[in-house]
């Protein structure tokens, strides 16, 4: 991600949270920063994965319901 992409924020989080993040950014060999970037923009993609299905459930369901109209009328 280039600079100019960025934002400089400052979030206060617990100090265990913290310590887990660091050992799991040392054991994948990233930094704190990559590793935290890494566990937030996993979470975003879920949201849009998980609002992708429901619109496609959305749909499928108002699809079945006009294929249950259209033969309930022709009988």
């Amino acid at each position: 991600m280039a600079p100019s992409e960025t934002i400089s924020t400052q979030v206060p989080i617990p100090a265990t949270l913290y310590q887990a993040i660091a050992r799991r950014a040392e054991a994948q060999g990233n930094s704190i920063t990559h590793e935290i970037l890494h566990l937030l923009s996993g979470s975003l993609e879920l949201e849009d994965l998980m609002g992708e299905i429901s619109r496609w459930e959305a749909a499928s369901d108002e699809d079945w319901l006009t294929f249950e109209t259209s033969l309930s009328t022709r009988v």
